[in-house]
């Protein structure tokens, strides 16, 4: 028992600096991490995690961005973003942009 408690002491020693609840507490910031299983749960589980659906890797995140960018109320400035960008790019290679293309683009790989 008493090796025990000495090692259990000793790990709570060296992560003295990463324990401030009493300051985080009075920010009024969470220290477990129920909120953050919630929220993937409503991010992820409301959209990914479907009956019969199957994802890679890849798109799975792809949808992921865009469902953060949606939940956070972003989809306006994604959108402007996108536009620029695009726009920009059909100014530099001198052709309109185009969102539809006659080749589709190849699946990506999974790791």
């Amino acid at each position: 028992r008493r090796e025990r408690l000495v090692a259990v002491i000793r790990y709570l020693e060296t992560r003295l600096l990463n324990i401030r609840y009493g300051a985080l507490r009075r920010r009024d910031l969470e220290i477990g991490s129920g909120a953050v299983e919630g929220a993937v749960k409503h991010v992820i589980g409301r959209r990914c995690d479907q009956g019969g659906m199957r994802w890679i890797k890849e798109r799975a995140e792809a949808v992921l961005a865009l469902r953060c960018i949606e939940v956070n109320g972003h989809w306006d400035l994604f959108e402007a973003f996108v536009h620029d960008r695009m726009r920009t790019q059909g100014l530099r290679e001198r052709a309109s942009p185009r969102l539809q293309n006659n080749i589709a683009a190849p699946l990506p790989t999974a790791a």
